[in-house]
């Protein structure tokens, strides 16, 4: 303010809220005669219930001036909070996608199927199916480690043909089909098992020795289901011992005459067949009971068997090919060790009791060398059975093995 005046002029400073004013700043400041001067007066708008302008008051002798002031801009809450709700529904809505996006970039196998089975010289076709981001390969490794095929995938589905080698050695071919990316990855496999054509090649379906549990001198069945031109049935001992022998046969049938020992032992029956170069090869377990004394007790009886013997010796039936028990007999509550010999898809493995129920069971998945039952308490000696359970070709197929436990 310039006073160009004889008298001091006195300066107040009001607001004006709802069009009555109010004293902004309680202390007047004055401007001597002939003077200038230059005040700052803080006002807080928040600190009346409605601001509208501010006004400055000066007064003296002869001298009464108004100066109001523009107010300044009020910014309104609710607008605020919109535009804060705003922002975050956009974040949410940009998160939102943003985790969409991520799992749609995840590596994840949709689909994986392959023919559990093949004919050796064959081609094998595999479905497959993939999403996500990531470089898709596949490799085929033979049952010896092999690498037999294998390579990048260009598309996210398709097939993948397989050749089965006409002289490919017996075994499972596994397939791994895998995608690795940024964000991880991921990989399954699938089994396919090679088989000859029964019209090229020598072929063993089933052999089994009636009795199990033999005399010395006594006559044994051997039956047989096998395909060949030629070969032979033998009785052979643990050590490699050649007690009887006669050629294959059509029929599918042969006798053999146990020797006579003096104490009990396990035997195993041989089959034998070729067919051209071909060759096929299976055994069939033979125990043969200790010769009785007049001072033995007799031997205990296993329940759910109709054959007699030592429980704790009895053999195994005839090796099946898909998998075998580490020990014939188990005492109960002890675990049963299963060793995987060929993986199957789908394969579960089970125990049986003597009236075919079910009593525990676990699944073996494709990469499974062994599994772990575990042996129910019994009372007394008696026969159980374990099952392998898979899907093979066109249907569920089932391989028994029996095995005793103890008491």
């Amino acid at each position: 303010m310039i006073n160009r005046s004889k008298s001091v002029l006195v300066c107040r400073t009001w607001v004006l809220s709802d069009q009555e004013p109010i004293l902004a700043y309680p202390v007047l400041f004055e401007v001597a005669p002939y003077c200038t001067s230059s005040t700052e007066v803080p006002v807080w708008p928040r600190d009346f219930p409605a601001f509208e302008r501010a006004i400055a008051e000066v007064v003296g002798d002869g001298v009464h001036c108004i100066v109001e002031a523009a107010a300044p801009p009020q910014y309104k809450r609710a607008r605020t909070h919109a535009l804060v709700a705003i922002a975050l529904l956009a974040a949410g809505v940009l998160s939102v996608a943003l985790a969409a996006m991520l799992s749609a970039a995840l590596p994840r196998i949709a689909a994986f199927a392959v023919a559990p089975q093949a004919i050796a010289g064959t081609t094998v076709e595999a479905e497959y199916s993939v999403s996500g981001v990531g470089r898709l390969s596949y490799l085929v490794t033979a049952a010896d480690g092999r690498r037999i095929a294998g390579g990048p995938l260009s598309q996210g589905a398709g097939s993948i043909f397989i050749p089965i080698p006409a002289n490919a050695p017996l075994g499972p071919y596994a397939i791994r089909l895998g995608m690795q990316g940024p964000l991880g990855g991921t990989s399954d496999t699938r089994i396919v098992n090679p088989v000859q054509s029964a019209g090229q090649s020598a072929h063993i379906s089933d052999v089994s020795v009636h009795p199990m549990i033999a005399k010395p001198g006594e006559l044994v069945e051997v039956s047989y289901s096998a395909t060949g031109d030629g070969g032979y049935v033998r009785l052979e001992g643990t050590d490699g011992t050649v007690w009887s022998e006669q050629p294959f046969s059509s029929s599918g049938q042969a006798t053999l005459v146990v020797p006579p020992f003096a104490d009990g032992r396990e035997l195993h029956v041989a089959l034998h067949v070729t067919k051209g170069t071909s060759v096929a090869e299976s055994e069939a377990g033979l125990l043969v009971a200790a010769a009785s004394k007049p001072a033995a007790a007799a031997p205990a009886a296993i329940a759910g068997d109709d054959s007699s013997g030592d429980p704790a010796s009895l053999s195994n039936d005839a090796p099946n090919g898909t998998f075998e028990v580490a020990s014939t007999s188990v005492r109960g509550g002890a675990p049963i060790v299963v060793r995987i010999l060929s993986p199957r898809n789908d394969m579960r493995i089970s125990l049986f009791d003597p009236a075919s129920h079910e009593v525990t069971g676990i699944s073996a998945g494709a990469d499974a060398e062994a599994v772990t039952l575990r042996a129910p308490s019994v009372s007394l000696a008696t026969r159980y059975t374990v099952v392998a359970s898979f899907t093979d070709g066109f249907g569920q197929e089932t391989v028994v093995q029996p095995i005793t436990l103890l008491p």
